[in-house]
């Protein structure tokens, strides 16, 4: 009964991991939208510019907010009404981030990327999907 008891429980886990991964195959996670794509790049450059910013790496940073701005300068071009209008803003304040790094204007820098924090949420808190 002793030697049983070890070899029933390890056959109901691996039972139980088979099931799970039948399930997982059948059931794959969805792809992101092209939207989902492009806020998680987005998140992606914020997070990017305040971890350099904090080791003050201000030319990756101006990297950073330059590929922001250039991104969502072209979703301005391709949406309408204040979905552009956002999308124009945060496109604005990034090139302005961009420039205040390759100044050197850690202060300003730090502005900018507060306003685009701002920005980002008061877009998310209008149009994102509440679960």
């Amino acid at each position: 009964m002793k030697k049983i008891l070890p070899l029933l429980a390890s056959g109901l886990l691996g039972l139980a991991a088979l099931t799970l991964a039948q399930a997982a195959a059948q059931n794959p996670p969805a792809e992101a939208t092209p939207t989902q794509k492009a806020m998680q790049a987005r998140m992606g450059w914020l997070k990017a510019m305040a971890k350099n910013l904090g080791a003050n790496n201000l030319p990756e940073v101006a990297k950073d907010a330059g590929a922001l701005a250039a991104q969502t300068a072209k979703a301005a071009v391709g949406a309408e009404g204040e979905r552009k209008e956002m999308s124009q803003k945060v496109s604005d304040l990034a090139a302005a981030a961009s420039e205040a790094a390759g100044k050197g204007e850690a202060e300003a820098l730090q502005a900018r990327l507060g306003e685009i924090k701002a920005a980002c949420a008061a877009c998310h808190d209008k149009y994102r999907d509440k679960k």
